[in-house]
């Protein structure tokens, strides 16, 4: 009997609440709060590069096709008037 006893004793100090301070709790949830808007700071920022690299890829995209069009329309002004 004695052996039930030590055991429940280990089991209930295994598996009894450990009191932690309420400073000592404030302290951890607002260093977990810094990090956690640090952290969305940096995401949102990470999320507007990005789109702002999509929509200069666009705009070079696009000036890149205009640039072709008009090669292509004075090649054949040029053609029109020598021809």
């Amino acid at each position: 009997m004695s052996v039930k006893s030590q055991e429940s004793h280990r089991i209930s100090s295994l598996l009894g609440e450990r009191r932690v301070s309420g400073v000592a709790m404030v302290v951890v949830l607002a260093v977990a709060l810094a990090f956690g808007l640090v952290g969305f700071l940096f995401h949102i920022f990470w999320i507007v590069s990005v789109m702002v690299l999509a929509l200069g890829l666009g705009y070079v995209v696009a000036n890149t096709r205009r640039d072709r069009r008009d090669v292509i329309d004075r090649r054949q002004e040029e053609a029109d008037r020598t021809g």
